[in-house]
């Protein structure tokens, strides 16, 4: 099978759908240029620099979503990103709650099955690195 499909192809198909959702994170902030208003969020919430920091995210998101597609620095993505989305979770979501919809407007769920998907991942490239293989 194909380096791009490894470890396994449902793993790749996940790897491959979170670089493409992240990118198009990235590039949805760079078509309606928001990064201003995500700057000044940042800065409002206590982050030094917020507008060079909604730069470093958009950038990380986009070129690291690139890199995921092609299984390059998988395991380097999926730290930096479950960090974004943990400080997100902190900073935004969990006074939410839990629903991005419904009983809730804008809770954690979103950004914690992103968690869990990226977690999933990373191991499974850690196992392949180890040359681990599963039982079942």
């Amino acid at each position: 099978m194909p380096e791009i499909l490894q470890p396994s192809l449902s793993i790749a198909i996940l790897r491959i759908l979170m670089g493409l959702v992240f990118m198009a994170h990235a590039v949805a902030r760079l078509v309606d240029y928001s990064l201003p208003g995500f700057g000044d969020f940042l800065d409002g919430k206590g982050f030094p620099g917020g507008f060079y920091l909604a730069w470093t995210i958009t950038l990380f998101e986009l070129v690291g979503g690139l890199l995921m597609v092609f299984r390059k620095f998988v395991k380097l993505f999926c730290i930096g990103e479950i960090i974004i989305l943990a400080t997100g979770i902190i900073i935004v979501h969990a006074s939410s709650g839990w629903f991005v919809v419904g009983k809730t407007l804008g809770g954690m769920e979103y950004s914690v099955v992103l968690i869990v998907v990226l977690a999933s991942i990373f191991i499974a490239e850690r196992k392949e690195e180890r040359n681990i293989r599963p039982v079942l």
